[in-house]
This record gives structure tokens, sequence and C-alpha cells, in this order.
């Protein structure tokens, strides 16, 4: 081809390999004028890479927070790397998804989910680096998150200062580590105020535990709660419908409602919620080049990163929308 060796050619269709500009551009003309294409898989088994990370993501953060993928994919895209996506309905499924890895050869893990020790071995041993995202790492492994116990702290904090002093919180299922961050968070800042909490419920990131949660403290008789922090937007907005339509509250005039996540639906003003963004670009763009690193063979620290979020108001009446704020 234009009469360049074989490891001009690989090294003119490898992202970011070291060729002269003007070469890489008679080289490309040519094997688009050809017809050719580089052979993807038979240059994985060659050099051992096959410029392709897993991504383990649980379906129901896919479902409502699709930016996570979007961000991840054009982060590794810079790179020149691509993404295979391995949803997840439960925990259970992580073995299945570890099998799947190790035979595909993928270079890397993005691992939203736990990941159990015996399978962590498993990827350590073929060489596989795991770097968790918006989630806490085991010993030896980075992550990369939103730094939920702040987010904690930034959404009592708005609604203690905007007067609210008896609380009701929504909280996750006991095994979310996410959900428990918030609400330590919640809770520290509440105390370090004197406030009350004066009615709980636990539920599953739904918009029903929502609805259920309002629904069985008006059934207990339990009322003199004047705001409500849910562990998610979507419960968030199960608990604001449940006080509009089924206890014909005024929202927020008598009880104000927030959430985290800053979901579309939202800032919606039929929903019209507080909460908090996650600074999804930020942690992508900081999972790639960590990974990137570590698909390079380089020793990296045990990095723990995590970045703050933001506060997404609630619209005043006659806004389209709320403002985010850093």
């Amino acid at each position: 081809m234009v009469g360049v060796s074989e490891s001009a050619v690989s090294r003119a269709f490898t992202p970011g390999a070291s060729v002269a500009p003007k070469k890489r551009a008679e080289i490309l003309r040519a094997a688009q004028e050809l017809g050719y294409q580089p052979n993807i898989m038979a240059r994985a088994v060659a050099t051992r890479r096959s410029n392709v990370v897993g991504l383990i993501l649980f379906n129901e953060t896919n479902r409502h927070h699709p930016e996570v993928l979007l961000a991840l994919s054009q982060a590794f895209s810079g790179l020149g790397v691509r993404i295979m996506l391995f949803l997840l309905d439960d925990d259970e499924q992580i073995g299945d998804v570890t099998d799947h890895i190790l035979s595909y050869q993928l270079d890397g893990v993005i691992a939203a989910a736990a990941v159990p020790a015996a399978h962590l071995q498993q990827l350590e041993r073929a060489s596989v680096p795991v770097l968790f995202y918006n989630r806490p790492a085991g010993l030896g492994f980075a992550s990369v998150a939103c730094d939920h116990h702040a987010s904690g702290l930034v959404i009592a904090r708005h609604l203690l200062d905007k007067g609210h002093r008896r609380f009701a919180l929504v909280r996750a299922k006991e095994d979310s580590l996410v959900g428990a961050e918030r609400m330590r968070g919640v809770e520290d800042e509440l105390a370090r105020a004197g406030a009350c909490i004066v009615a709980e419920h636990r539920g599953d990131f739904a918009y029903d535990d929502g609805l259920v949660a309002v629904t069985a403290w008006a059934d207990q008789g339990v009322g003199d709660y004047d705001a409500i922090i849910a562990a998610n937007d979507m419960m968030a907005i199960g608990a604001k419908d449940a006080l509009v339509h089924r206890l014909a509250k005024s929202v927020p005039d008598q009880i104000e409602v927030a959430g985290f996540d800053a979901i579309e639906s939202s800032r919606w003003l039929s929903h019209n919620i507080a909460s908090v963004e996650q600074p999804i670009e930020q942690m992508a763009n900081a999972a790639a080049l960590i990974m990137a690193a570590q698909i390079k063979g380089e020793r990296l620290p045990d990095e723990q990163l995590r970045f703050p979020g933001k506060l997404q108001h609630a619209a005043p009446a006659g806004e389209p929308s709320p403002r985010t704020l850093p």
C-alpha cells in the first residue's frame, strides 16, 4: 500500500501512534480507494490489546441516567477506546459478566456495581484493571465518584436555610452505599442545626416508594413535617405526587420535597424539586484517564477521586426552569 511498511500502515490506523500527519493522510486515502479496513480482532490477538473496556451497569441506572453511558462513551472514544456494556438486573449476575469479560479479553473494567472479591481476584489474575465508578473501591482499586456525603450536606443546608426544621426521610435500601452516604450527610447537617427527623421510610429508589412513604405516614397520623428528603429524585417525585394528589397538600408552600441526581423530570414544572446534580462529565473524563494509564501498565496510587455535586433549586412559580448553582 502506497509503498510503505506494514508497521506504518498499522500505526496510521492506531489512535495516538507515532506517524507523520502527511504520511497518515496518504495511507488513509489509499486505504479508502482500495476499500481496505484493518482487522481489529487480528490486531487484538497480535498486540494483546482490544482497545475495548467493559462497563458494568445496573439496568435501573442506565434507564434513569442514560447520560452516564453517553459521557463514558465520549470520554473513552476520545482516547481511541470503545465501551462494551454489561447490564445487570441484580448482583447475582456479576459472575456471568466476569466470565464474558475474560473471554472477550477486554483491556479493563469500569464497575458501577459491587464486584465480589472472588471475581476481582479473577480479573486481577488475568491482568485486567478494574476502576469503580460512583461507588467506594476496595483496597488496591481506584474509584471515581460524586461526593455523596457532601451532596447530603448541601441539600439539607439548602432546606434549613429556607426555614425548614422538621424533616421526613425516604431512605434507600440498606445495602445501597450511595443512598447511605447521602443520608449520612443529611443527618450530619440536620444534627448540627438541631433539626428534627419526625418520620422515616426505606425504599428501593423507585417512584412507588415515595408514594408509599407519604401514604404510610398519613395512615400513621404523622404529618407534622415541613420538608421531605428522598435518597433519589424518583422517590422524591413519588412523595411529592402523593402530597399533591392523595393528601391535597400545597407544595412547596406547606411541605418542600428534595432529592438527588437532578434527573430531567425533576426539572419539569409539574415536579420541580430541589436536587443535587452529579458532575457526570468530570467523573467520566477522570475515569477514562485513570483507566488509560492502568491499561498502559502505569503504577498509580489507589486514587479515590470525589467530585462535588451542584445544587439545583426548585424554580419559583412563573420561572421556566430551576437554576443549577455550584
